[in-house]
Formats: structure tokens, sequence, C-alpha cells
């Protein structure tokens, strides 16, 4: 696949104008011809201008370390005007703020009784956990359901699978 566009001196000018959460330890960057997917860990090599926001901080799972996380958002080849440009990065730290918050979105488990009396032990929950593996959008809200959830009609009645 080549995409061809001329290099969008408006985002790149937004880019260095804008101010989001550095205080909380994030930047934002415009990287040249940046390799995003690396053979062999993903379906193939993707790379080209990219959109660097990096978060660092706690890390969500262990928060007694501190990590940094680059998110990478491949730049459309577009001739998009500044307020098209403005909201398309508006929309890339959106997807960063969601991401995180699926992260940190979490609960604790309702404790199950045992059949000696004890209950199990309570535990995080995080129902809407970012899926980071290969070739997933790890911006993309995943909602699970059991699978008898997934076929009960409004009506109550369960479809067949």
């Amino acid at each position: 696949m080549r995409q061809v566009a001329p290099y969008p001196h408006v985002l790149a000018d937004l880019v260095k104008r804008l101010r989001y959460r550095e205080h909380l330890g994030w930047s934002v960057r415009l990287e040249n011809d940046l390799q995003r997917d690396k053979p062999g860990r993903h379906t193939g090599e993707s790379r080209g201008l990219t959109l660097v926001v990096t978060r660092c901080g706690p890390d969500t799972y262990h928060p007694e370390r501190i990590i940094a996380v680059n998110h990478y958002f491949a730049v459309p080849p577009a001739t998009y005007n500044e307020a098209s440009w403005q909201r398309w990065l508006f929309d890339r730290l959106g997807d960063v703020d969601t991401h995180e918050r699926m992260e940190d979105f979490a609960l604790v488990s309702v404790p199950h009784s045992i059949k000696d009396g004890h209950s199990t032990p309570q535990q995080l929950v995080r129902p809407y956990a970012p899926q980071h593996g290969p070739g997933n959008d790890p911006y993309r809200v995943c909602e699970y359901a059991a699978d008898l959830d997934r076929r009960t009609s409004f009506r109550g009645e369960v479809n067949p699978a």
C-alpha cells in the first residue's frame, strides 16, 4: 500500500503550539517515517508519518512503577484545513484518554461463597481493559458479556446459538 499527500505543515504547527497535560507527564510530537509495527510482531510492517502521544506516569497495573508509554497514530494522507487537523488532533488525544480510562476503570469483585463457608478473595476487575495484542485497536471500547446475555432478546427469550 502506498499513499501520497503533501506534508501537513498545518498539523505540525498545531502540534508545536499544543499544550496538553504536560504537567501530568504527557508530550505530543510528529515523527517522520516512524516504524509503528515491526514485522514478526504483527502481520507486517507499518510505518510513515506518525503522531506520537507519550504518557509518563504510574503504571495502571503496578502503580508503584513509573512508566512511559507511546501511543502511535498514523497521520492520514489528507489535505485538511486547520479546523479539520485541529479536530483530528483533538480526537487522537481523546483516543488516548479513552484508552487510559479503560485501564483505570476497575471494580472490586463481589466475593462468592465457597462450600466450606469461606468466600473468595476480592480482586480488581477491569471490564473495559483495552486489547493490546497484535492486530487489535487498543482504543476500541469492548464490553464483554456472557454468551447467554448476548443471545437473550429484549423479551427475555433465549435465541439459539
